[in-house]
């Protein structure tokens, strides 16, 4: 078994530590959104150990990501939990989170090891698996898209030719982020769709024995962001803290946009109801969770898949300017104070949407066209690598989309001329910058 490597303290030469420090937080894999929760935490006035495997044991996305800066040590997690945990122990560490889905698990058990909150390490299945979640739902009477998990092609056919329908979803168990999804008519898509994703490596780093078949539902795209926290009397209490409408374009699986919902209208409370019994039938009782419905005409909600980690591709600096606060900074009070936030009824309301950059083709980003997106008037912020020269794949899932921008304004229209004008951009050699 191997041992976990520790990082040399970075507060011991030349740095003198804040003179109060109520916590030090373990982020396990500190990646995408997960890399914000160092900051938030030390706004808070705790410190954080970041927890990653060697980089050559990541999936390929992630290495060479990590930026140690700020971390008090950096602890490096082989193949012996309990190792890892002991080491963890000895930084007096008292609170572990998942910077992102890679680390779900692995925190569970860190967490369960040393006693701290977390969600219970033997249901970790629920929130990883399609299959074990789907099967949680349907023992809780939760309705969720009818589903195989099968590791044979011929069960995978046979199963989908009992559907009324041709059109089903061909995916990973245990991936994430629109990561090798299919839509499938009819069997010679099933059978292509099998070989292009059965026993290849997907970008969470799984092996793809284990394919999920589903119906294809179709309806309005929901998100919903969560934190949970022990209530009183032993209860659950889940606060929903975004909805989103989830905008899909017709030939990619990556959102064109998402529109934040007021809480108050009908839709997003019927939402939280449904999200409220899936949490607490996938054993999601402390932390974030980032959680995908549908609303089908004539079934009512249906719950996707929920993940217990924050939302990929957000910006939280860009959510705090718009509109108060963030999903981070919602998950680092509830580890903070014990509680989740008491979201106030004056919170700052104005329009705010998340715009998917879509490439049609790989190139390169042009440098004055990406300069007039940028300031673009409702833009607050983005993420992925906008900068000037940078290659692009042609977007088919979130994996490949350059980037995400986040739009907000008092007035809607501001945001639908902004987003007209990115669309336009993008037709007008956005991605062009390498043949000027």
């Amino acid at each position: 078994m191997t041992s976990p490597l520790i990082s040399p303290d970075r507060t011991s030469a030349g740095f003198t530590a804040p003179p109060v420090r109520t916590g030090r937080a373990a982020v396990v894999a500190p990646y995408g959104s997960g890399k914000h929760y160092r900051d938030e935490f030390e706004r808070q006035g705790w410190d954080c150990v970041a927890v990653t495997p060697a980089d050559d044991a990541l999936p390929p996305r992630y290495r060479g990501s990590l930026d140690p800066t700020g971390y008090r040590h950096v602890v490096v997690h082989g193949d012996d939990v309990a190792a890892t945990a002991q080491a963890l122990r000895g930084l007096g560490v008292s609170a572990v989170v998942a910077g992102t889905e890679i680390g779900v698990s692995l925190a569970e058990q860190l967490a369960h090891r040393l006693g701290l909150p977390g969600n219970d390490p033997r249901t970790s299945s629920r929130r990883r698996d399609k299959g074990a979640m789907a099967a949680a739902l349907a023992s809780a009477g939760i309705e969720a898209p009818r589903s195989l998990s099968t590791d044979r092609l011929q069960d995978a056919l046979s199963w989908a030719h009992t559907l009324d329908t041709p059109d089903v979803v061909l995916t990973l168990s245990d991936s994430a982020r629109s990561d090798g999804v299919f839509f499938c008519s009819g069997p010679d898509e099933i059978r292509s769709a099998w070989t292009q994703l059965h026993g290849i490596p997907n970008a969470m780093g799984g092996s793809n024995q284990n394919l999920i078949i589903q119906e294809r539902l179709q309806g309005s795209q929901y998100v919903v962001n969560s934190v949970s926290a022990p209530g009183p009397g032993g209860v659950h209490r889940h606060t929903i803290t975004e909805f989103w409408a989830d905008r899909r374009t017709g030939t990619t699986h990556v959102s064109d946009r998402l529109d934040l919902l007021d809480r108050a209208k009908f839709v997003p409370r019927v939402l939280a109801q449904c999200t409220v019994r899936a949490l607490n039938a996938l054993g999601i009782c402390e932390g974030p969770a980032h959680t995908e419905l549908m609303y089908v005409p004539g079934r009512g909600p249906i719950l996707i898949e929920s993940g217990a980690r924050p939302e990929v591709a957000y910006d939280p600096a860009a959510m705090r300017d718009a509109v108060g606060s963030d999903h981070i900074r919602d998950a680092v009070h509830a580890v903070v104070t014990g509680t989740p936030k008491s979201l106030a009824a004056d919170r700052p309301r104005c329009a705010v949407s998340k715009v998917s950059l879509i490439a049609p083709y790989d190139g390169v980003i042009d440098e004055d066209l990406l300069l007039t997106l940028l300031t673009l008037p409702t833009v607050r912020g983005y993420v992925g690598a906008l900068v000037p020269g940078t290659a692009v794949r042609r977007t088919v899932d979130l994996l490949t989309s350059p980037g995400r921008l986040t739009l907000a304004a008092e007035d809607p229209r501001a945001i639908a001329q902004d987003y007209a004008t990115i669309r336009a951009l993008e037709a007008a050699g956005l991605y062009d910058g390498g043949t000027r």
